[in-house]
């Protein structure tokens, strides 16, 4: 069995122990918000030791957000943590630590520079009379390459001379390092190869036997039936079904996945947005892609997109929609073809792409998009400050500026305090509504928008939704990437199904049914 590290109680404890709980930790009703907008609400779940419960749901349906509260990444705003009895309002990262709880995440955290056993040492690498002791690590790190996950990785190899699936065996080598009680895996295999799968799902049941208690998330529902020992499904924040896999067949996780309401609400939105809706009046080829490939996860993708069309993207996480757009754009290095208005685009960038007339709106609009601490004037005319010189040197008109601005807000409905504020100032919406607006301020042909509702509410959502339909109304063509279905749906003329860096199918609106796009997204065959 897995022993349990010394937890702590200080100000974090919310009361006394409890005994006779089989259930090595315990969540009641953690609930989780960022700017009044609940992310998890009401979690309630418990993992023995040597158990495996996998959690499942769509994109953002809150099982990172889970695993980070449970990792003291996050701290909840509501709802108790008991662990061995000892109840937490919430863990810290020290106290997770002294728990011995570690995660997995979807990233790895390596450095490739650097060998194995410093990798797994890293944190504390053991010391002998103040001097780093590598015998120690090697032996160490030999130990849990071993013993654990029975593999025959050299612990002296530089970390970037391994294969994807020899690294991911390091980062659980790592993180074991620190876990002695609870392993958490977020999606795990999403880049891995048959084999390298196998191999993990090896280590998961020889973790099991070792009496470790296992949280296991992932989107390819054939993992849950083939791992688990009991499964809960989230949705929109909360746990809507839990129980055994045998006793839950795939047809009904998948409803319980996406929820009976989704049909609905993607039939309700679609008749919100007419004019994304109608088919595509125009087949002229704005955008056309062959060939597009990466050393690290893209194959073959081939696509089109015309005149006013939309042309949604579908796929979970890490499956390859984000990097398609990061490459047309040329963010991410990739070989292939891509023609822009039938002209080819060659050594992209993005300088170029803006000159060719290609827009990208980024998921993450404060770290990638936004200028924060400068003013929404600044923020909405950065594309275009060279249309705003004025005078023989050539120096910025801060009228024309203010002009630009307070036209751009104008015209796609920015809400601000003033025009001098700064952008961290603005709601969600009105950020990603000054996003948009930056960038179709140069009235360009493409756009990619890359999760362009997400972290907003509803009313802003259904703002940025119509912007999209009018954009495709005036002759756009934009490629539309989301991970809520009934947006991606009720938005697109068509939709491109992704997994795992292939285009495995094209659906066509008349033909839209969200179960069959959950289906190819998690299995990757379009039936």
């Amino acid at each position: 069995m897995a022993q349990s590290g010394n937890g702590k109680s200080g100000d974090n404890v919310a009361g006394s122990p409890q005994t006779g709980d089989v259930a090595l930790i315990r969540l009641e009703g953690i609930g989780k918000s960022y700017g009044g907008v609940w992310v998890l609400r009401g979690a309630t779940l418990s993992v023995a030791p040597g158990e495996v419960v996998a959690l499942v749901g769509e994109n953002g349906a809150g099982k990172t957000t889970l695993k980070n509260v449970v990792c003291g990444l996050v701290a909840p705003n509501e709802g108790a943590i008991i662990f061995r009895g000892r109840r937490y309002r919430g863990l810290s990262t020290n106290e997770a630590r002294i728990l011995g709880i570690a995660a997995i995440h979807q990233e790895l955290s390596l450095f490739p520079n650097l060998t194995v056993a410093e990798n797994i040492h890293i944190d504390a690498l053991p010391t002998r009379f103040g001097i780093v002791d590598m015998k120690s690590a090697l032996r160490e790190a030999q130990r849990f390459i071993s013993e654990i996950l029975g593999s025959e990785i050299n612990p002296r190899e530089q970390v970037g001379r391994l294969s994807l699936g020899e690294r991911q065996l390091v980062e659980i080598a790592k993180a074991l390092n620190r876990a002695s009680t609870m392993l958490i895996l977020d999606e795990p295999t999403t880049s891995l190869s048959i084999p390298e799968r196998k191999r993990l799902f090896e280590v998961v049941a020889r973790l099991r036997e070792r009496g470790y208690a296992l949280i296991y998330i992932t989107h390819f529902l054939e993992e849950v039936y083939e791992l688990a020992d009991r499964v809960i499904v989230l949705r929109d924040g909360q746990i809507v079904g839990r129980g055994t896999p045998s006793a839950i067949g795939p047809r009904q996780l998948e409803n319980l996945m996406v929820g009976r309401e989704l049909a609905e609400a993607h039939a309700d939105l679609s008749s919100s947005y007419p004019s994304s809706t109608a088919a595509s009046g125009s087949r002229k080829v704005v955008l056309r892609v062959r060939n597009l490939s990466d050393p690290a996860l893209l194959r073959d993708v081939d696509f089109d997109v015309a005149v006013g069309e939309i042309v949604g993207l579908a796929g979970l996480v890490g499956s390859g929609r984000t990097e398609i757009a990061q490459s047309i754009f040329g963010i991410r290095n990739a070989v292939g073809q891509v023609e822009v208005d039938g002209s080819p685009f060659l050594n992209r960038t993005p300088a170029l792409a803006k000159a060719r007339g290609i827009a990208f709106v980024s998921e993450d609009r404060r770290a990638d998009q936004a200028f924060p601490g400068r003013s929404i004037r600044e923020n909405l005319t950065s594309t275009i400050l060279n249309t705003l010189l004025a005078g023989p040197l050539g120096y910025l008109s801060p009228a024309r500026q203010r002009g630009a601005a307070l036209k751009l807000k104008e015209e796609y409905d920015v809400r601000y305090p003033s025009l001098e504020a700064p952008m961290v100032s603005l709601s969600g919406g009105n950020q990603q509504r000054s996003v948009i607006a930056r960038w179709l301020a140069k009235r360009p042909v493409i756009c990619a928008l890359d999760e362009p509702t997400k972290g907003i509410d509803v009313g802003a959502r259904a703002d940025v939704h119509r912007l999209i339909a009018r954009l495709a109304g005036e002759g756009m063509a934009v490629l539309l990437i989301s991970s809520d279905l009934p947006e991606l749906l009720a938005l697109s003329h068509r939709v491109l199904v992704m997994h795992k860096g292939r285009l495995v199918g094209e659906i066509q609106r008349d033909g839209f049914d969200p179960m069959v796009v959950l289906r190819a997204m998690s299995t990757g065959r379009l039936e």
